[in-house]
């Protein structure tokens, strides 16, 4: 209890746990960042500086900050289960289980000052109410700077060994912001901190993983969903990029966003490539075999669930032909400027056009009036911006529509590539006249379907076809949501619950001991020391990323260059996970999690360890060395310690 209770999420991104008695909260710099962001201002820029607050009132809000701390977990399976009958259709099953989800949430929170959610276990075999007390306002401490944090920026990121100080620490306050939160329930601190071997333990919320998935939708993630995922990324990163590299202003403006998407790309190649390891899909297909096996051979199971995998792969089959077509002919996926007016005029004279009762519910109402309004008025639109993105959407169209799809036909002239097609529609749009907008909208359907407008009419293909797949895939999706249940239950009637659930943003504990790994035909050690990061800047020439923080490079002579830095263990996490606490068996803190290396990716669909996967964290005695020789932080110090403050 004393652990959950210390334990924290953080927002709703990340993990963070109490190391004080007065709401002082350990998280990760990344975690930090849009807090830090938000306090930054136009004469202190707090991510490239860092900050410290050596005394309460230096304290900084973070804008819309919350704390949310796990008190109570009630059952309610029963509940949600039976909101609809068993032979309901999967539509009515999926909506009957949402409406009670929401009943009891709402109930929760009617009766009670704490925030309710009701959490799916299993894929829907258990739900579960979790009560949570919020610690709000929030207030920003320390966080270093951000190449302090991110030291070895993407090429470093989930790679090992390590040298970032990806660390950073808030307060809870109570409400009002005056006094700080009492929190008698935190982690102390292990100022040695934890040694090759030693058991270490880990507290936080794991964002997703899949491992509890059928084969079938294994390889539904190897052929389209990863790769599609992987290319939208790519084209995402290569417009921010971009739009940095007109202005420090947008560069600044990006920079967290870019962040993301870098992260969120090397995620998803390295799940990737455990998609492509033989080795785990062939033991997850080893697995399934044996689940399966075991329900055949009951006749009571068999009778009961023995179709499931046959009735998931069927489904599995039906989203690869409607899922791409689906996403490029949403006018609301990567976005573009011009596609985006675009599409909210097309809509508003279909919707104009109809009864008030049919209209979709953005456009009811008063609502209808304002869009019109805004159509009538001047829009300033970028055609650089609108070319870039409209590229990447018929880049993807390329690469994942069959042939003969209609929107291939109508996206592209023959012989052209992507960027020719995009700058003959945009260059051809006369979506940004205000004239040509009003003509459209009182000439109603009739001058929309007539229109010549190379934008418009695909846009107007776009948003049809998106109204036809629409309900087909919220019936794919709902029959999947059962067929889940039934696989959980099916989990359940053969091995009960020694099978832990697949991750949902909610409190977890993974065991691991701190362990080095064979990898790059050498050894990787179990902990970093701050030696290493001086001689990773001297190798590249003190270049981006790997340039020193200006921080250490003053105070190089006041920290013993031989305390441990980062480190590893063989601990589970995943997304998620990002601040958790690193415990040892006193549940005393030895480090903040803050990666998965890249070997430990693929555990997203399979946990191993002997592959060399590990979590990677900063060294408890190493957040201390740096406190206290590189920033001085020895208010802050003092706290961690359980010393008066000098």
């Amino acid at each position: 209890e004393k652990v959950r209770l210390a334990s924290v999420r953080y927002g709703e991104i990340c993990s963070a746990s109490f190391v004080s008695p007065e709401g002082l909260v350990m998280t990760n710099h990344h975690c930090a960042r849009d807090c830090i962001e938000a306090v930054s201002t136009e004469q202190r820029d707090y991510i490239v500086e860092g900050f410290y607050a050596p005394r309460r009132e230096d304290e900084l809000l973070c804008p819309d900050l919350f704390l949310d701390q796990l008190v109570q977990i009630e059952d309610v399976t029963a509940r949600v289960q039976g909101a609809a009958p068993a032979d309901a259709p999967p539509t009515r099953v999926a909506a009957a289980r949402d409406s009670a989800q929401a009943a009891i949430k709402a109930e929760c929170e009617a009766t009670s000052d704490l925030q309710c959610q009701v959490v799916s276990l299993f894929h829907g075999g258990q739900y579960k109410l979790y009560r949570y007390r919020r610690y709000s306002p929030v207030k920003l401490v320390f966080a270093p700077e951000l190449q302090a944090g991110y030291f070895g920026g993407d090429p470093d990121n989930f790679t090992y060994p390590r040298y970032a100080l990806d660390v950073a620490f808030v307060r809870a306050y109570e409400a009002g912001g005056r006094s700080p939160a009492r929190t008698p329930q935190y982690f102390q601190w292990d100022a040695d901190g934890a040694q090759e071997g030693e058991l270490v333990f880990i507290t936080g919320n794991p964002g997703s993983t899949s491992r509890q998935i059928t084969v079938s939708e294994l390889l539904y993630e190897q052929q389209y969903r990863h790769p599609f995922t992987i290319a939208i990324l790519e084209g995402q990163r290569d417009f921010l990029r971009w739009v940095a590299s007109t202005s420090p202003e947008a560069e600044r403006d990006v920079r967290d966003q870019l962040f993301g998407i870098e992260n969120s790309l090397k995620a998803y190649g390295g799940q990737y490539a455990g998609l492509r390891d033989t080795l785990l899909v062939g033991r997850k297909i080893r697995w399934e075999q044996e689940f399966r096996a075991r329900v055949e051979d009951d006749r009571a199971l068999r009778d009961r669930y023995g179709d499931v995998w046959d009735r998931i792969e069927e489904i599995q089959y039906r989203k690869l032909e409607v899922s791409p077509r689906l996403n490029i002919n949403n006018v609301e996926f990567i976005g573009g400027p011009h596609v985006q007016v675009a599409g909210m005029l097309v809509r508003y004279i279909r919707a104009a056009s109809l009864p008030e009762a049919e209209r979709p519910e953005a456009f009811r109402g008063e609502r209808l009036a304002e869009v019109e309004r805004l159509l009538r008025s001047p829009i300033r639109l970028d055609d650089q911006i609108g070319i870039r993105l409209l590229t990447l959407r018929l880049d993807l169209a390329r690469r994942f529509l069959p042939p003969d799809d209609p929107f291939l036909r109508e996206a592209f002239r023959e012989g052209e590539d992507p960027r020719q097609a995009a700058e003959r529609i945009i260059g051809g749009t006369r979506i940004g006249d205000v004239a040509f907008r009003t003509s459209l909208i009182e000439g109603g359907e009739r001058a929309l379907a007539a229109s010549d407008d190379p934008l418009v009419r695909l846009v107007r293909l776009m948003d049809r076809t998106y109204a036809e797949l629409l309900p087909q895939w919220q019936e794919l999706t709902a029959a999947e949501s059962v067929e889940e249940t039934r696989l959980a239950q099916a989990l359940f009637a053969v091995y009960g619950t020694r099978l832990p659930p697949d991750a949902t943003f909610t409190l977890r504990i993974s065991d691991g001991v701190v362990s080095g790994y064979p990898y790059n035909g050498t050894i990787a050690p179990p902990h970093t020391t701050f030696y290493g990061i001086y001689d990773r800047s001297a190798s590249f020439g003190n270049a981006m990323p790997f340039t020193l923080p200006p921080s250490f490079a003053r105070r190089r002579d006041a920290i013993d260059l031989a305390t441990p830095f980062d480190f590893v263990t063989t601990n589970d996490i995943t997304g998620g996970n990002s601040g958790s606490p690193m415990i040892d068996r006193e549940a005393r803190v030895v480090g903040v999690a803050f990666d998965s290396n890249i070997e430990g990716l693929p555990n997203e669909f399979l946990f191993r360890t002997e592959t060399g996967a590990r979590a990677v964290g900063v060294h408890s005695a190493g957040i201390l060395e740096a406190l206290r020789g590189i920033y001085q932080a020895d208010a802050l110090l003092a706290e961690l310690l359980g010393r008066r403050s000098p």
